[in-house]
């Protein structure tokens, strides 16, 4: 009897054991297309300047002394303005996923040295304060020291994620954040902190809701406004 059950368990400790087995082309799989995802945005500095070139074909005026750079999030943005764009002729947009403050410090000369900026407007993405917050002040670091180097752009001005009402549940890690890039502007001259928590709160002084409906992350047109004006200001500080 006990050699009978020995051998009838068997063939499913054998079936058991080739669950693994088979399971290993699927989690190869698997892997792959979470690398190639990762991979997918060319970042190179030869990408960046391939895209720079095609949008510089976009006219501004031959005054603007404002550049933008913003990313993934920021672009979803100005497209959602009522106007069509977010920036008139005096304000130089450059906006895409792979726009961000590391291809902004590794390619600084393409990037903004060669728009001779009076002030540069750089928007951060939600992942620059969270999983990539210390990578994040590294490479601010390194454009503020190439800014020094090649003498452009005097004003500086970092725009934080804001907690939009869809990352809610992150607001006090972007919160954290926030305060990390308030403290490390301090000691550098011509480095602001635009904190657009402010620019879009009510009256309660919290993040109006309304202003990024209906997903609660894209800057409706009542928003892409409050924000056009202020980036126009910033325009007219540099021509004063």
């Amino acid at each position: 009897m006990n050699n009978s059950n020995k051998a009838g368990s068997q063939p499913v400790r054998v079936a058991w054991l080739l669950i693994p087995v088979l399971l290993l082309p699927l989690v190869a799989t698997a892997v792959s297309i979470s690398l190639d995802s990762t991979r997918s945005l060319d970042t190179s500095c030869d990408a960046v300047r391939s895209f720079l070139e095609k949008t510089d074909q976009v006219r501004v005026s031959k005054d603007a002394t404002v550049l933008i750079l913003g990313g993934e999030e920021f672009a979803k943005w100005k497209f959602r303005s009522a106007r069509g764009k977010l920036a008139p002729e005096q304000l130089r947009v450059k906006t895409a996923p792979i726009i961000s403050p590391h291809t902004a410090a590794r390619c600084f000369e393409r990037t903004i040295a060669h728009y001779q900026p009076i002030t540069t407007v750089l928007f951060l993405d939600p992942e620059d304060g969270l999983s990539g917050a210390d990578a994040t002040l590294n490479a601010l670091d390194e454009i503020v020291d190439k800014r020094n180097y090649w003498s452009v752009s005097p004003g500086l001005v970092v725009v934080p994620p804001t907690a939009t009402p869809s990352l809610r549940g992150d607001a006090a890690q972007l919160g954290e954040f926030l305060s990390r890039l308030q403290s490390w502007a301090v000691d550098k001259p011509g480095v602001e902190i635009l904190d657009t928590g402010t620019l879009f709160s009510d009256d309660s002084g919290r993040i109006d809701p309304r202003l990024f409906w209906p997903d609660g992350s894209t800057l409706g047109s009542e928003g892409c406004d409050l924000l056009r004006a202020r980036m126009i200001a910033y325009a007219g500080a540099a021509n004063a």
